[in-house]
């Protein structure tokens, strides 16, 4: 494999398309009767979304459209279990992963978890920083992903929930709310108090410059879609057709390598 990573856009490119892609960001590539289906989500657990109408009507032209070998790709590190439950009971829990995974059901396809193990993207990240500090970036990462949605109860239940998924994806990382509290306290100055919810949100965001959190957010961002792309590549050249499903800055960054992919030598053998 060869991808070449040189051409997912960096931030400053990123950032500059920031406010004018439309979300969901889509896109479709292929070649020689196989396919690429990107969803660029915006990252919901409300049913009502209008996304979640377009979501399904995207996977149903992929379906529709390829035959076996099939993939779908699935941010995070975690695919859930998803038993018989409504629609709108897998979105309140899952967000768009449960959406999807209720649309596809029945469907031949394979469950890629392809985003990059919490473990490797720690380890690396803490070569360049320091490890109580990314430690709380993946604080940060989970609670302001559950405070943006409002429904995953108070903000001291998002802080625990947060602080005890961060000590079972790191080992060693504290699972207390204090330990978060005081790193939280020593990069913005402030405690860690319900008026923090909007620092929390903006900490774990690449476009912000408000600490040394959101420099560690870009590089997890760059190490994480480097990953993601290395995995289509190697799955695209097996003779899959591929449907994406991850955040629309994911799909906008990695565009350009993989249409680049797509125009390269796409399978082995030939």
């Amino acid at each position: 494999m060869n991808m070449d990573f040189s051409l997912l856009l960096t931030d400053e490119e990123y950032q500059k398309r920031f406010k004018v892609h439309p979300t969901p960001y889509t896109y479709i590539l292929q070649y020689r009767g196989k396919r690429l289906f990107y969803f660029g989500v915006r990252h919901s657990n409300d049913p009502d979304d209008s996304q979640w109408e377009k979501l399904k009507k995207f996977w149903q032209d992929f379906s529709k459209t390829t035959i076996e070998p099939r993939a779908i790709f699935l941010e995070g590190g975690h695919v859930p279990l998803i038993v018989k439950n409504s629609l709108q009971d897998l979105i309140i829990k899952y967000g768009e992963i449960g959406a999807l995974l209720y649309f596809t059901h029945g469907t031949p396809a394979e469950i890629v978890s392809a985003d990059l193990p919490f473990d490797k993207e720690t380890r690396q990240l803490s070569n360049k920083f320091e490890p109580d500090l990314v430690a709380y970036y993946i604080f940060a990462r989970s609670a302001g992903a559950w405070l943006r949605t409002g429904m995953l109860g108070t903000f001291d239940e998002v802080l625990a929930k947060a602080a005890n998924t961060t000590s079972r994806r790191i080992p060693g990382a504290p699972s207390d709310i204090t330990s978060y509290g005081k790193f939280h306290e020593r990069v913005f100055k402030k405690p860690l108090s319900d008026t923090q919810k909007e620092t929390l949100i903006r900490a774990s965001a690449p476009v912000y410059h408000d600490s040394v959190i959101n420099e560690i957010v870009r590089a997890s961002s760059r190490l994480r879609n480097e990953h993601i792309v290395s995995e289509v590549e190697r799955y695209w050249q097996s003779g899959y057709s591929i449907f994406l499903l991850f955040g629309s800055a994911h799909a906008v960054v990695q565009e350009p390598a993989l249409r680049a992919m797509i125009e390269k030598k796409p399978f082995v053998g030939e």
